[in-house]
């Protein structure tokens, strides 16, 4: 081949290259412009920026390959471009290229005209003919744009900005919710895009990103109601999860025009208490002396994970009022199956404790897990008992269930009073009030049993605080039968009644929260108490006067007062919780009668899913009903006629069926007293009739 012909076939082969991967670059941009469209369309989703990736790619090949295709003509007319660009050549590259398939032109004429051409070719520039610029600009935008639709769609928001007061009618375009547990939990957040219902554990956050073509949102639930504006074309807001309920969420233009209020339910779950149980020896133990062992197993368990597990002890000493208590903790050896299911075991000898006769420890296992400020659980309390010497043990001794678990006594109120004193510097001043009067509350219910004890207080009982050698003789004159017992003069008596005036004075104070002065109060109760309890002490209870009946009075008065007894019938009491399902049910059926849905349709369909909700937003049933509910306003909102009306249909049917539950069933109706006893009459006639003729 001649070079002239070679260096002529060589320029035509590079425009045509030139010219394909121009086309292939304009149908990449035309692909990539069709991806960003069908981004703008589809809006956000959980997945939304991958399957935007999926599909650019894709559009971008084809586009490629339909351009490249149809530039296929463009590329057999070289030639005939080269000399639309550039005039100078005169049609000399047309005449050189038709050569090619003609055999009678002589080989000189041939020669000439290719060594001209391939000189012409030298001067000419490809770049300059077919410029790449506007195919490059192209691409570049569109890979832009469509980057631009990709990163938004990725960031969880709508490609094109929201709307706000532009828009004629408030929409909630999407919704998503980050559940994020509390901090002793240890999980992970958790995000749901547009959900029906939201689970999360008690003390939990919710933050709401909510997307809107709309000026405000006002957010309810069913304890609160805020209203939120736009940062950065979204709403955020950020809730505590504290109880089941709901959270709506209504848009609103600047003019104030409602939009479509979205229902999102709310399922909380409680952080359950440990469970701590002892289950060796797991019941009381008495033992002749202080020299045995006890062998301990405890079980507990947590829903989440405890946090620890002991074994508090209490010894009782002394008897009457004489009591003292000492506590301490048994040392145990846990073993930890997992972080929610723990065992312990101990080999606890009393030796260490010197227990006398008579005294007793009581003891219990106390677990925690990590959520703070949570108050410990505690198993059943056991006793061990040392014997006395001829006594034998209480079998129905009892404990106090609140905190202690052990009986209530004046020493005890004292004991409690001052460990309350001292834990005072690290309370906040709430707290130390409400134990301060739960306290007071103890002492009331130590000075109510011996009040019980002496019959109540008498109102001509002697002054304690005055000489018990002046008494009132007109007085006592009256209670002649108390004056000959000796009773109003009985020093055990005296003391006790000053012991209840000093419980008195003492409860006052710590309602007051004067601790200072109860237990100044507490300690004169004691001394009194010890004083009346004494051996030397003799304490008489006063008993009431028997009634008797007045004989001179029985068959007098007029026979016509006699009259039955009557007393007003009492109404039949109205179940709220009933009222409100039959409303609700009512008005599902008001809404379901219509055959074509009105504007406000969506709004009546969502607001009465909260209006379940509010009736008990813990019932599953009720929750599924609101679901439903919830169902059927998004149906009458895309206009889906049908499938609303099988929504409700079915809500009405829910809600009937828990109704069904509520409602007691009505009696069966008895028949009339009539055809009851002619049927036993004619029963009776026929067996007389039978008898006889047998016989």
């Amino acid at each position: 081949m001649q070079p002239d012909i070679a260096a002529f076939r060589a320029f035509v082969d590079r425009i045509r290259r030139r010219l394909t991967w121009l086309s292939a670059a304009e149908g990449a941009a035309a692909g990539l412009l069709v991806a960003l469209i069908v981004a703008v369309v589809r809006g956000s989703s959980a997945s939304g920026a991958r399957q935007s990736v999926v599909v650019g790619a894709v559009l971008a090949i084809v586009g490629v390959v339909v351009r490249v295709i149809a530039a296929r003509d463009r590329r057999t007319r070289v030639v005939a471009l080269v000399e639309a660009r550039a005039p100078q050549c005169r049609n000399l590259l047309v005449t050189a290229s038709e050569m090619q398939s003609s055999h009678s032109i002589k080989e000189s004429v041939a020669s000439t005209i290719y060594a001209r051409a391939a000189a012409m070719t030298r001067s000419l520039d490809p770049a300059s003919l077919f410029p790449a610029r506007n195919a490059l600009a192209a691409l570049a935008a569109s890979v832009a744009l469509w980057t631009f639709g990709v990163t938004r769609v990725a960031a969880g928001k709508t490609v094109l900005p929201a709307r706000g007061e532009a828009a004629s009618v408030a929409t909630i375009d999407g919704v998503d919710v980050v559940v994020v547990p509390p901090a002793y939990v240890g999980r992970q957040a958790k995000a749901a895009h547009d959900p029906a219902r939201v689970d999360a554990l008690a003390g939990s956050r919710l933050r709401l990103t909510i997307r809107a073509r709309a000026s405000r949102i006002v957010v309810e639930t069913l304890h609160s109601r805020d209203t939120l504006t736009p940062s950065s074309n979204a709403f955020t807001t950020e809730l505590v999860a504290d109880a089941d309920g709901y959270v709506a969420l209504e848009p609103s233009t600047a003019s104030g025009q409602a939009g479509t209020r979205r229902l999102i339910g709310l399922s909380v779950s409680p952080d359950e208490p440990p469970k701590v149980r002892i289950t060796a020896p797991g019941k009381d133990v008495v033992f002749a002396d202080g020299h045995h062992t006890i062998d301990l197993a405890i079980d507990a368990s947590d829903d989440i994970g405890l946090a620890s597990l002991k074994v508090r002890y209490t010894k009782v000493s002394g008897s009457g009022e004489r009591f003292t208590f000492s506590e301490g903790d048994v040392p145990v050896q846990i073993t930890r199956t997992s972080d929610r299911a723990w065992t312990a075991r101990a080999h606890w000898p009393l030796d260490a404790l010197a227990l006398d006769a008579g005294d007793m420890v009581v003891y219990r296992a106390i677990a925690t897990d990590h959520r703070p400020g949570a108050t410990p659980s505690e198993s059943d309390s056991y006793i061990a008992e040392i014997l006395a010497p001829g006594g034998n043990a209480a079998p129905g001794f009892s404990l106090d269930p609140e905190q202690e678990r052990y009986a209530v006594s004046q020493q005890m109120v004292i004991l409690k009073t001052e460990r309350l004193a001292a834990k005072k510097a690290s309370m906040t001043a709430e707290a130390y009030s409400a134990e301060a009067q739960d306290i007071g509350g103890e002492q009331r219910k130590v000075r109510a049993e011996f009040v019980f004890m002496m019959g109540g207080e008498l109102a001509d009982a002697p002054d304690p605080n005055g000489d018990i050698n002046n008494l009132n003789e007109e007085k006592e004159a009256e209670g002649e039968d108390d004056l000959l017992a000796g009773r109003s003069a009985n020093q055990g008596r005296v003391a006790l009644l000053r012991a209840i005036r000093a419980m008195s004075r003492a409860s006052t104070a710590l309602t007051n929260v004067d601790l200072e002065t109860a237990l100044t109060h507490e300690r004169a109760a004691l001394k009194q108490l010890e004083s009346a309890f004494s051996r030397s002490r003799i304490l008489l209870r006063a008993l009431t006067e028997r009634e008797r009946l007045d004989l001179s009075r029985r068959m007098s008065g007029a026979l016509t007062d006699a009259a039955r007894a009557t007393r007003p019938t009492p109404g039949p009491e109205l179940d709220s919780r009933v009222l409100a399902l039959r409303r609700t049910l009512a008005s599902i059926a008001e809404l379901a009668g219509e055959q074509k849905f009105d504007a406000t349709a969506s709004g009546r369909a969502s607001t009465l899913a909260e209006a379940v909700l509010r009736i008990d937003a813990s019932s599953k049933p009720l929750q599924e009903v609101a679901s439903t509910l919830n169902g059927a306003a998004s149906a009458i909102a895309r206009s889906r006629t049908d499938e609303a009306h099988a929504k409700l249909d079915q809500a009405a049917t829910e809600i009937a069926a828990v109704l069904k539950g509520d409602v007691l069933a009505a009696p069966a109706t008895a028949g009339a007293l009539d055809p009851r006893r002619m049927n036993g009459a004619l029963t009776d006639a026929l067996r007389n009739q039978s008898g006889g003729g047998s016989r």
